[in-house]
């Protein structure tokens, strides 16, 4: 393997462990954050009376702040993944190419290769973390729902339509994250991640 190649698969391993530890922290991050806020609402309900004529305005003003701060993690969730797959396509690649000098040696590969995989895969722990981390986003939506409907004295199903909005943002969120990895790893990083043609 020539310097370069070598240079170039040892950067890219290193940044394979950095978004991939990235994604992880981001994921922590956000349920630390989706634990903490019940565990406020709860401590200041049980104030006393005088915070329970406000609880519902501070519910709904948390839960908003909550439900936009796990959107932006998300954001960054689902770009981190799209920045993942390109380093290990890199390595696959110069895996593969390497591999092609040693056919007459007898070697048997047992690591990866292909180098056009999606960046939506069904199996993988990044996807089934971001839908956890988009539940998270419908739950405090569903909160959120829930305190408005509260506050604005509706009889109309209050529970129903919250848990209703809660599961459309969450399948809204993970169909048009998929469908957005989908398509924007079909491409070059160039055009996928700076939007240039080569």
């Amino acid at each position: 393997m020539n310097e370069f190649l070598k240079t170039e698969y040892e950067q890219c391993l290193s940044l394979i462990k950095y978004y991939d530890e990235r994604h992880h922290s981001l994921v922590k991050y956000a349920s630390g954050l989706s634990g903490a806020i019940p565990s406020l609402l709860l401590a200041i309900f049980q104030l006393g009376e005088n915070t329970g004529q406000y609880f519902w305005q501070f519910t709904m003003i948390i839960s908003v702040l909550t439900t936009l701060g796990l959107l932006s993690i998300f954001t960054v969730l689902i770009q981190t993944r799209l920045y993942f797959i390109y380093p290990v396509r890199q390595v696959n690649s110069i895996r593969r190419h390497s591999l092609k000098e040693l056919n007459d040696s007898g070697f048997e590969n047992q690591m990866y290769l292909n180098t056009s995989f999606n960046a939506f895969k069904w199996s993988s722990s990044h996807t089934l973390l971001n839908l956890f981390i988009a539940m998270q986003v419908g739950v405090f939506a569903a909160l959120c729902t829930y305190a408005y409907m509260v506050l604005k004295d509706s009889q109309q199903c209050i529970i129903t339509t919250s848990v209703g909005a809660g599961v459309l943002l969450t399948l809204l969120l993970f169909g048009s994250s998929a469908l957005y990895l989908f398509q924007n790893s079909k491409y070059h990083p160039d055009k996928s991640i700076h939007k240039e043609d080569n």
